[in-house]
């Protein structure tokens, strides 16, 4: 479509917009605003020039306000954001707590009949939003492929639809980083939200999952006596199934493809009996492990980049069975201080009020920040509050923890335990409830979710063994099962008597596998998703996706200033070559300050070698325009004045410096100094995955599944089995001695 179409068919939105806003009823009279309607035809009259100028997402939020303004407050008030003349407020988002009847205290029964109500009320939805009458077909578990060769391949399918994946170097994401600096601020000022925070109590958070899942509200314990302290698989009497994901909400179509991979069965080899079939069902528990949207958690990036993706493939795959949401915040979720992750993990308040429930709003906003800060301005002026979505709900999923941490008891002598670090540490608060729960069962296995790794990128993290701390928690002597993301990559590897699963593929860019490493260094590796060759094939693009853009222009607008700050410089009665020598040593000051930023542990003489690095890339910036400057004289056709040659010359050294930046970044992942910067640049779609637990039943051992996609875009992509471990409950080899693996199994069958 012509750039003329767009800007027609963007005025025709807008105008669109304007009718419903200014034909709302009115909330005194309840009756149609006629005189609206020729301000509404003149406004996108007007509005056409904005789509013209600044693009229609713009225009649209813009429109979308002021048609909100001029009809005034809504008659009830919706968690979608806007007017909704056409829909009552029981066709709006699921409150699944906040509308409520009253805010009385009830029982936890009362609760899980409540839960199950959500998935059999029928409901008002229109169009193609409407749930099915018939239910879906059930699909028929797939068998994945084998993992894949450490091999390079350079091309991938990106995604094309809104919201599409962070430019960490576009002006889009610099909101992002401001947020960044004002939570680390606030987390300076020793303000915790976690000092309010009331945690579940261990057992009556397990008793509530297992009722939920359907469960005996009384189990057997261990000693064969019901009781109150009995796990989620003795009252469930079977294995206990958990999905686990973590770093999610970047690429929306990327999140479709993850969750259409996510939401299925899965046929393998049972690793315990040769020959035989094993069918990996859904998880009864779906954990997130930190970073739930990108680049900030909020309640709008939530909903449009996680929730309203993985609706869509969950109302395609409904079966009637009620599961449990879990989750702790990462440092993104925090810089939105828990607002976002709060309404979409925090457990139910209240009744719940029937006639709310429907099938939900799965579209995408597609007004964005740019609509939200246009709603705020507004309510800042008028004095009073954006709306938000109360609730932030996945369709078959129920929250109930009110913490960003818990612990639960999953098997007889194992529990888990979900932590939660903040931006910078565990906090008192947090230590006395696990240090209660180690107490009184001191003897108990532990699978540990947290939401830094201990080791990333193969080396000591100094965030991750400080929080192993704070649970006075170690690896050679406890050896758990720790599970978590950050990295965005698959690794397991084995600390002492720990295995450490780092799987961060639940829809971020993805962080390379470390590429240059010593052979047969301590804590290798047993499984990378990718590994070293496939990592260093994808390094070799970043020079030239940055030259050209894709992690947007905030460098090439850096860089161009300081070329052109040339031509100032000399009308202030300095040299050319001064001037281009103070440029290079800004350029080489902001390299060393974006490689430090992320490196890794691992001393001093990576500092060096960092700033050793810049100062070449710096020797670089300061050699091109004057080089640029000669080349231009010489290649001149017209007479140009020298103001012009320079002004040329300043503009054709942005391209060759920005490829020289995109080449710094990418020696610095080449030598494992910084795996961050050059990655998070590229942006990359592939390597996706999740983990599937089965906790068995007697809690002597967890088996795990590893399921992903090389380019999960691509439309004939299988998902590979990318890894498949055991951990043996150390604990329990201790009380009972070694379990036979799979002895439960072949007795039940």
């Amino acid at each position: 479509m012509p750039p003329q179409s767009n800007v027609f068919s963007a005025a025709d939105a807008v105008g669109a917009a304007l009718a419903a806003g200014f034909a709302a009823p009115s909330p005194v009279t309840a009756a149609p605003v006629p005189v609206a309607l020729a301000a509404g035809s003149a406004l996108a009259a007007v509005l056409t020039v904005v789509v013209a100028a600044v693009g229609a997402e713009v225009a649209v939020a813009a429109a979308a306000v002021a048609a909100a303004a001029v009809a005034g407050p809504p008659v009830a008030a919706s968690p979608a954001r806007g007017p909704v003349p056409a829909r009552s407020v029981a066709d709006s988002v699921p409150q699944a707590n906040a509308v409520a009847a009253s805010n009385a205290p009830h029982s936890q029964d009362e609760e899980v009949l409540i839960a199950r109500s959500l998935l059999k009320v029928s409901t008002r939805g229109k169009g193609r939003y409407a749930p099915a009458r018939v239910p879906p077909p059930k699909l028929e578990p797939v068998r994945p492929a084998p993992a894949p060769p450490d091999a390079p391949r350079l091309v991938f399918r990106r995604g094309s639809r809104h919201p599409r994946a962070i430019a960490w170097f576009g002006f889009r994401s610099f909101w992002g980083h401001l947020w960044h600096l004002a939570a680390s601020v606030i987390a300076t000022e020793d303000i915790d939200a976690r000092d309010w925070m009331q945690p579940n109590d261990t057992g009556e958070l397990t008793r509530t999952v297992a009722r939920l899942l359907g469960g005996a509200s009384a189990g057997t314990g261990s000693d064969g006596a019901a009781g109150d302290g009995a796990a989620l698989t003795e009252r469930l009497e079977r294995d206990l199934w958990i999905d686990f994901i973590a770093d999610c909400g970047d690429d929306s179509e990327l999140s479709l493809a993850v969750a259409d991979m996510l939401f299925r069965e899965y046929r393998v080899p049972d690793p315990h009996t040769e020959g035989r079939e094993l069918v990996l069902p859904r998880g009864d528990v779906l954990v997130f492990g930190g970073d739930t949207a990108y680049p900030v958690a909020t309640q709008l990036e939530i909903h449009n980049r996680v929730c309203a993706p993985f609706n869509r493939i969950l109302n395609e795959r409904k079966d009637g069975r009620l599961r449990v949401l879990l989750g702790i915040p990462g440092n993104h979720d925090w810089y939105d201080g828990l607002d976002g992750f709060a309404r979409m993990f925090r457990a139910p308040r209240g009744q719940i009020d029937r006639h709310s429930v429907v099938a939900g709003d799965d579209r995408v906003d597609r007004t964005g920040q740019i609509g939200h800060f246009f709603e705020w301005v507004e309510a800042f002026r008028v004095g009073t509050r954006v709306a938000k979505r109360a609730a932030l709900p996945l369709h078959g999923y129920l929250p109930v923890q009110s913490a960003s941490y818990f612990a639960l008891r999953v098997a007889p002598g194992l529990d888990l335990w979900a932590v939660d670090r903040q931006l910078r540490e565990v906090d008192f608060a947090q230590r006395s409830h696990f240090a209660r729960e180690r107490a009184a069962e001191p003897t108990r296995g532990l699978i540990v979710v947290v939401a830094d790794p201990v080791y990333a990128m193969l080396e000591p993290n100094p965030v991750g063994f400080a929080t192993m701390d704070a649970l006075a928690l170690e690896l050679e002597e406890d050896a758990p099962l720790v599970l978590t993301g950050d990295t965005h990559h698959y690794c397991r590897q084995r600390l002492g008597g720990a295995t450490h699963v780092v799987a961060g593929g639940g829809g971020a860019f993805l962080h390379p596998a470390k590429i240059w490493r010593k052979e047969g260094a301590a804590h290798a590796p047993e499984a990378e998703f990718p590994g070293p060759r496939a990592s260093f094939g994808l390094a070799m693009q970043v020079p030239w996706q940055i030259a050209w853009g894709r992690a947007g222009y905030m460098v090439h607008v850096g860089l161009g200033a300081l070329s052109l700050s040339l031509a100032g410089f000399e009308a202030a009665g300095g040299s050319a070559v001064q001037g281009a020598m103070g440029a290079g040593l800004v350029a080489a000051s902001v390299a060393a300050l974006l490689g430090a930023s992320h490196r890794t542990a691992g001393g001093s003489y990576r500092g060096l070698a960092i700033a050793a690095l810049a100062a070449v890339y710096g020797a670089w910036v300061t050699i091109l325009p004057l080089a640029m400057r000669l080349l231009v004289r010489a290649a001149s056709w017209q007479s140009f004045t020298p103001s012009v040659e320079d002004t040329l010359a300043c503009l054709a050294a942005v391209l060759p410096a920005a490829l020289g930046f995109g080449t710094f970044l990418m020696v610095l992942t080449l030598l494992g100094l910084e795996q961050n910067q050059a990655f998070s640049s590229l942006a990359h779609p592939g390597y996706k995955h999740f983990v599937r637990l089965r906790i068995q039943r007697d809690g002597s051992a967890v088996d795990g599944w590893v399921l992903g996609r090389v380019d999960p875009l691509r439309p004939d992509e299988k998902t590979v089995l990318v890894d498949q471990f055991r951990w043996a409950n150390p604990q329990r080899l201790r009380q009972d001695g070694p379990h036979e693996p799979g002895r439960a199994h072949r007795e039940e069958a």
